[in-house]
Parts: C-alpha cells; structure tokens; sequence
C-alpha cells in the first residue's frame, strides 16, 4: 500500500489511538494497512477485532487483509458483543435459566432493563429499548463484563487490539463499554471516526462521545485531512461547514466545480442536463427515499438515464443473522454469486467440513425454486438458517420475501454498473462519484443532524457539486445560513461558488 507520511505516522503508532479521518482522506486504506501491520509483527497468541456498524463495512475490511486472520474477529458492533459476552457469558451473571440459545429481534420492544432480561429468559430472545437513545445490547454486555471475571479474562487472553470504525455513529451506552476494555481491562483501542459524518443521531448516535476521547490522556490523537477525492474548491466548501476544519481553507480562485443553480421547480431538470457531463459518473442525493426516487424519474430521459436505488427491505434487518438474508438475495438476484461467495461471507465458527458445499447447495436449490410459493420459500430459508445455528424471526423472513419478491430491488446489489444513480444520502455514505447533485431544500442547516447530512452529500463529489436552488422556503434558510456561517470567516456564498 502507498502511504503518505500522516498515514504511516498511524500505522507506527502504538497504544491507544483516535484518528480523525475527514471525508476522501483514506481511512479504510490507512486501518487495514495498520491491522495487517500490527498483525504481522505481533508476537503471541493473542488477535484482534475489528468492528464496524454493518455488514458491507466488515466485508470491505476483510477482503482488503493481506494477512491471516484465523481467529480474528472481524463483523458488526452488535455481533462482537453478542458472540463474545453475551451468549458466552450471561449464564455466569444471571444464572442457569439464561443458558439457552440466543437469538435477536429488535422489533420487541420494552421500558425497562428487567423486562429486557425477562425476554431472555422466557424466549431466549435479545429485543431493545422502546427509547432508541438507550442501547439494551451493549448495557447488557457491560453489566455482563462488570459482573464476570471469566468473561474479563477471556477477552484480555484473547484480544490484544480492537480496531473501530465510525465511532462518531456509537452511543453512549457502546462508547463506555469499549471505554471499559481499555480503561479497565487494558485491552489497546485504535479508533478511527468523524463527527462531521454523523448521520444517526436520531437513534442515539453520540458524537460528543468521540470528540472526548480524543482529549483522554490515554489516547494519543491524529487528524486525517488530506482529501484524496474531492477537488480542491469542494474541499474548502466542506472544511469551512465546521470550525474543527475551517483553518484548511485556502483560496482557490476557479469556482466552476460548484455550482448553486437558480430555477424552479420546473425547468431545474433541463438546466442540470446543460451543465452535467453525461460521460462521467453522477449522483442524485437526496434526504428521503420517495424524493430520490420522484426527482430520479424526472431526470432521467433516454440521454442521461438516472437509475433509483431504492434502499432494501432486508436493510433493517441488524441482528446477527443479517448477513444470511443479504446472502440468500444476493443468491436469488445475480448470477454471479455463487456458492462459494455465499461460504465465503459466513461468520467465523460456522461449520466448516467437506460437505458445507453440497449441504448449502441443496438448501439454495430447494430456496431458489420456491420463490413463488411463499409459505414453502419461508420453511426452506427457515431450515437454511437453521442449519447455520440460527433460530430465524418471522420478521426478518417477511424482509427477505418482501425483498425478493420485488426484481427491482435486485439494482441494489449490483449498482456500480449504472454510471447516474439517484439514491438518499445515507445510502450514499461510503461512495465517490465525478459529479453529485443536490437540492438546497433538503438542507436548511437548523441543527448538527442537517450539517452532517449536508457534509456526507457534497464530499461524495469528486470534481463537480450541483445545488439545486428553487428558491423555495427551505432553500432560502440554506442560503441565509451558509451566509452567515462563511461570514464568520470573512467570505460570502459567492467566494465559495458558481451561481448560475
């Protein structure tokens, strides 16, 4: 891997770490570099974890490792602390009546951590708060690890770092456990994140969380600002949504990479088709499915095709069995996804024998022609999961149907081969296009929330930013406050952009 020197100083550096890693600057390169780096030259038993908030994220990591990580964990939050504390461990706490076998459903909802506990017990069932600001996971796991010396053991033989990926997403609950492991079990953290590109506050995300840990003594701090992606206009535009970044700034004097076009709501669609580059790869963001999917069809003509992506069903699913639903559509939906691909993506601990093949093979084969018989497709997954270790939700089984009931959503598994693509900005985080287009409306920058979605959009632009401006209500607000944000530093809209 090439490194800049910034990259190499955190690969170098031992002990605890927090890096602040703008948008573009190369995060994932820089983690895997440093896991595959710290993996290599330590010397003992012991292995690492890496964790990450979804499935796609852990996938990336773990094809991106050029070393051996047998042992390793490498998944979700949600799974390092079930599969590692909770199953292993809650008998210890609680008692014998919790030994059963654990599985999750975040549909049941309750009050209290009492209830909690009693879902356990009588369905061995791990559900969540009716409060999405309270995590019951992760409360259960550290009272788990608070309660257990076997458990604090197991994971100080076992892990010698935990590596974590967007932080700036954990609440606070998830925050003081992994500030436990290191605080209290002295298990070395590297944490990686950006409060700028927080997208769930509204399930409990705390920020403020990890712009703590990067002032704890223990910790030693780098920041990431070398942008890779965006160009150098974009760049200033985004440094200055947020004080931490403003002093990037440098004037830069050809604006033509952004441009904040005025017209209305009904010829915005031909001026966009004047200004975009219908040969280059172009994004459509916008904050709510049903906008995306509206504006998409009326971009789109038989010249510049904007392809909706529409989020899945199955997306929601985010207990321990999600990965095997994305398998089983990914299976259905492409051609190429074999059953090596649906082997490969399995956790760790699974079965693994000479016969997994053929046994998975038979349980696909009997999946894949049922798929017009509803109750018969729903037993087939049923036993498939079952075979696997799990104890399949009806909810969850009602996400996978509904999913592939649909073919349109079969464009959400293979979208890179669309080169215009209208989608919502979370569904955009993670990705780069030559150009993004946006609407001012749907930022009217009230609060943080709106400022994180407003960076996470304009940073997957590469080299070209179009903001819609209809001038309607909130696109007004928009304006008035980017007005008085770039005030502050003795800038106007007009230093920053194009109006056209």
């Amino acid at each position: 891997m090439n490194l800049t020197a910034n990259q190499q100083k955190i690969i170098d550096t031992s002990g605890n770490l927090i890096v602040s890693a703008s948008a573009g600057t190369g995060k994932t390169h820089t983690m895997v570099a440093k896991i595959s780096h710290e993996l290599t030259n330590h010397k003992s038993h012991r292995v690492i974890a890496a964790i990450t908030f979804t499935i796609k994220a852990a996938r990336e990591i773990k094809d991106r490792i050029s070393v051996n990580t047998v042992g390793s964990f490498i998944g979700t939050n949600n799974s390092f602390v079930i599969e590692e504390v909770i199953k292993p461990f809650i008998k210890d706490v609680f008692g014998s009546k919790y030994g059963c076998d654990i599985t999750t459903d975040y549909s049941l909802k309750f009050n209290k951590f009492d209830d909690g506990l009693a879902y356990i017990m009588y369905n061995g069932t791990l559900g969540s708060y009716l409060d999405s600001n309270k995590n019951f996971i992760f409360e259960l796991a550290l009272k788990i690890l608070k309660r257990s010396e076997v458990a604090r053991l197991y994971l100080q033989a076992k892990y010698f770092k935990i590596y974590i990926d967007e932080y700036q997403d954990c609440d606070s609950t998830m925050s003081e456990f992994f500030m436990y492991l290191t605080d209290v079990l002295e298990i070395a953290l590297f944490i990686v994140g950006d409060d700028k590109q927080s997208l769930y506050i509204w399930r409990g995300a705390d920020p403020e969380s990890f712009r703590k840990i990067i002032n704890k003594e223990s910790f030693t701090h780098i920041f990431m600002s070398e942008n890779f992606r965006s160009n150098k206009q974009i760049q200033n535009y985004s440094n200055l949504l947020f004080t931490e970044t403003a002093s990037l700034y440098e004037p830069y004097n050809n604006l033509s990479s952004i441009v904040l076009l005025n017209c209305t709501s009904s010829d915005w669609g031909d001026k966009i088709k004047e200004i975009l580059d219908e040969n280059s790869s172009s994004a459509l963001l916008r904050t709510r499915n049903k906008d995306a999917e509206a504006t998409s069809s009326i971009l789109g003509d038989d010249e510049i095709l904007f392809k909706y992506i529409p989020s899945l069903p199955i997306d929601t699913i985010s207990n321990d069995s999600a990965w095997l639903y994305q398998s089983i559509a990914q299976y259905i939906f492409l051609d190429t996804y074999s059953v090596y691909d649906f082997i490969y993506n399995i956790p760790m601990g699974t079965e693994d024998d000479s016969n997994l093949k053929r046994k998975l093979e038979n349980y696909l084969t009997k999946i894949t022609l049922n798929q017009s018989d509803k109750k018969i497709f729903l037993e087939k997954v049923s036993d498939l999961a079952q075979f696997l270790g799990y104890n399949p939700q009806p909810k969850d089984l009602m996400l996978l149907y509904e999913t592939i009931s649909d073919f349109t959503y079969a464009d959400a598994f293979e979208q890179e081969k669309y080169k215009h693509r209208a989608m919502t900005c979370h569904s955009s985080k993670g990705l780069q296009f030559e150009q993004v287009i946006i609407f001012a409306e749907d930022f009217p920058l009230r609060n943080d929330d709106d400022f994180y979605k407003h960076y996470v959009a304009v940073t997957r632009a590469k080299r070209k930013l179009i903001i819609v401006d209809t001038n309607s209500y909130w696109a007004q607000k928009y304006k008035k406050k980017l007005s008085l944000e770039f005030a502050k530093y003795n800038l106007r809209i007009e230093d920053l952009l194009q109006i056209c």
